[in-house]
């Protein structure tokens, strides 16, 4: 392996403390097939220290990770984007991961599950894995712009959640912020992976919220099996984003009843919650996050009542406009957005979507 030439004095000031871990394992990634970008190279000069008075936040190399244990790399097999996650190697992240990853689940159009791409075994770090994933969005951003487009959302999340549970995983954390979606179409010339309202140059986005309906859909997907179970009818633990009623850490409790409470609470949040018009979907919401476990359906009762819900929705309805509580307008300006949605929704909804490409 070759060593990394000494970090300028300048360098040493930039980084922050998390990201001297990834400078740190820039050789093992180049070595292993990828390249971070030029903020962690060893050889790294900071451009806005060689120009008096410029600043970092007029430079990509200024954009500093959300996160110490994520951060993105250039596959250098074939130039594209991926996400390296440091996980704990005893983490049920990875043998799950591993599993609906394998190509014969993959096949399977129901697995919603992001797919695990490699597992790197860095020799330097005894404790921990890097795990490469594909690079993906945040699902409110943009958020579904219309009942249409919750719907696509809701039906593609419980698909994918009756498909962990017929393979006897229970996700156990599948709140809003562990669903994210297939940007690619939203996004044709890419996303900053750290700054997602800019574009990977660092330059920002003057209409960072395409509809998802005019690029013909999005394809979302579960992320973060970090407190997954496997063939477990019963289960212990506190931990997860939902403070869902039953989690204990002393009495065991149905963990795929767990799921479809967190999931019914994340349309709450992220559909109910933040936008004008979701209101259609409160009966699905309520039927799934019942506080007694016991009074919850399954995940496969959630979908058939989602399926019988969404057939008496008109299309008219369909093609309503959510409207964002935190963005208030007047009768006249609804008026004019409401008429101006339906119609370009009615020329969107009626092209051919194209076939969703493959992340793996």
């Amino acid at each position: 392996m070759a060593t990394s030439p000494p970090a300028s004095e300048a360098a040493q000031k930039e980084w922050l403390d998390s990201e001297r871990i990834w400078v740190a394992k820039f050789q093992f990634l180049k070595d292993s097939g990828y390249l971070l970008r030029p903020r962690y190279r060893p050889e790294w000069v900071p451009p806005w220290t060689l120009k008096p008075g410029a600043s970092r936040l007029s430079y990509e190399s200024g954009i500093v990770p959300s996160r110490p244990e994520l951060l993105d790399a250039q596959r250098m097999s074939d130039g594209r984007t991926v996400m390296l996650k440091i996980a704990p190697k005893d983490s049920p992240e990875i043998p799950i991961g591993q599993y609906l990853s394998s190509s014969e689940l993959q096949r399977d159009s129901r697995n919603h599950s992001l797919p695990l791409l490699e597992v790197l075994h860095d020799p330097a770090d005894a404790e921990n894995v890097i795990l490469v994933l594909p690079l993906v969005r945040r699902v409110d951003e943009p958020p579904p712009a219309s009942i249409r487009e919750c719907c696509d959302l809701i039906e593609q999340t419980l698909e994918g959640l009756i498909f962990l549970h017929e393979h006897k995983i229970a996700h156990r954390d599948c709140a809003w912020g562990n669903i994210m979606m297939d940007g690619r179409a939203l996004f044709p010339k890419g996303w900053h992976p750290q700054l997602r309202a800019t574009f990977p140059d660092g330059t920002e986005m003057k209409n960072p919220s395409p509809s998802r309906t005019a690029a013909g859909g999005v394809r979302y997907y579960f992320i973060d099996f970090g407190i997954s179970s496997r063939d477990q009818d019963k289960v212990l633990g506190i931990h997860g984003q939902e403070p869902a009623p039953e989690l204990s850490a002393t009495v065991p409790y149905d963990p795929y009843k767990l799921d479809v409470y967190v999931l019914g609470m994340a349309y709450r949040h992220l559909l109910l919650e933040e936008h004008t018009g979701a209101e259609v979907f409160l009966p699905l919401i309520n039927f799934m996050s019942k506080p007694k476990p016991s009074d919850r359906p399954t995940a496969a009762e959630s979908l058939q009542r989602f399926q019988e819900l969404s057939k008496t929705f008109p299309s008219s309805l369909l093609s309503q406009r959510l409207r964002p509580k935190a963005f208030p307008e007047s009768t006249l300006v609804r008026m004019i957005r409401d008429l101006h949605y339906r119609i370009r929704d009615f020329y969107w909804s009626r092209q051919k979507m194209a076939p969703f490409s493959p992340l793996a």
